[in-house]
Parts: C-alpha cells; structure tokens; sequence
C-alpha cells in the first residue's frame, strides 16, 4: 500500500497545480519575482528548498494560468535585464 493511495487532493476542480524550479544560483531575486506573480494570482504556494533548487508548486485557477504565464515571462525579461545592467549575466 503506498501513501498515494490514501492522499486527497483538496485542489478545487477549476485550479490546477504548477510546478516550478529555481536554480539556487538565482536566488533570492527569481524567487522573489515569483512570490511577488504567486501573492497576485495563486491560491497557494509550497516551495521545498533543496541543495541545488527550490521546487515551488503554485495553486493557480485555470482561467488565470495563461496571464500569470506572460506576466511570468515578463518578469524573467525583467531579471535578465537587470542582471546584464549589473554585469551578472553573460
């Protein structure tokens, strides 16, 4: 018997759950971009921290995913951007 089995999602039917990974060599600053998306557009938010990543599952509902995916894709320009402005990125 695995613990699968007896494991209930309380997900409501209109959400869906994405799972995110954050190399460590970006942190804090990516992450933060993403709690700052996760306090606008999910539900919830988990994040388990791991040597070489963290591992962020956010609750979004379905209707919100593709804004919260561009607005995802806008802050990762904005990152970018900021870290070539301060000679952090190649």
């Amino acid at each position: 018997m695995s613990l699968d089995e007896h494991t209930e999602s309380d997900t409501p039917e209109d959400h869906l759950v994405l799972a995110l990974e954050v190399d460590v060599a970006l942190l804090p600053e990516w992450f933060d971009a993403i709690k700052d998306l996760a306090a606008e557009f999910a539900r919830r938010m988990a994040v388990m921290e791991h040597p070489e990543t963290w591992r962020i599952r956010l609750e979004l509902p379905k209707d919100r995913v593709a804004d919260f995916h561009g607005r995802l894709g806008q802050a990762w320009e904005v990152f970018v951007a900021q870290r070539r402005q301060e000679g952090r990125w190649s």
